[in-house]
């Protein structure tokens, strides 16, 4: 019996585990070099609200004031309950359109999509 074609493998989820391991910082650092892109930093500004109706009218609130901001991806902006964090509502549709363009309305909107924002 050929030892190398016989060989147990691990399951495909330890297999996965392996291959998505954070690498330390300084070996990601030695393979990017310095001539790589600056590092990208996510801000999380944690609010609590009593229920996700709320939480929702309130993300919507603050994305829609710092939209004026190229930083800000009001797209992206999700709600998640404070002890299931794992759990992600979408604030906004986010939906592609032509042109590039993505839909600017809530995510439960009713009728088409526009990047229109509501006034």
């Amino acid at each position: 019996m050929d030892p190398v074609t016989h060989r147990r493998r691990p399951p495909p989820n330890q297999i996965v585990e392996r291959v998505f391991t954070a690498l330390p910082r300084a070996a990601v650092e030695a393979f990017t070099g310095r001539d790589g892109p600056a590092p990208r930093y996510v801000i999380h500004l944690p609010a609590t609200v009593a229920d996700l109706s709320g939480a929702l009218d309130l993300a919507y609130a603050l994305a829609g004031s710092l939209g004026f901001l190229s930083e800000i991806d009001a797209g992206e902006v999700t709600v998640s309950e404070e002890d299931a964090q794992h759990v992600h509502h979408r604030v906004f549709c986010d939906r592609l359109l032509p042109g590039r363009r993505r839909c600017a309305l809530r995510a439960d909107h009713g009728g088409p999509c526009t990047s229109a924002s509501p006034e």
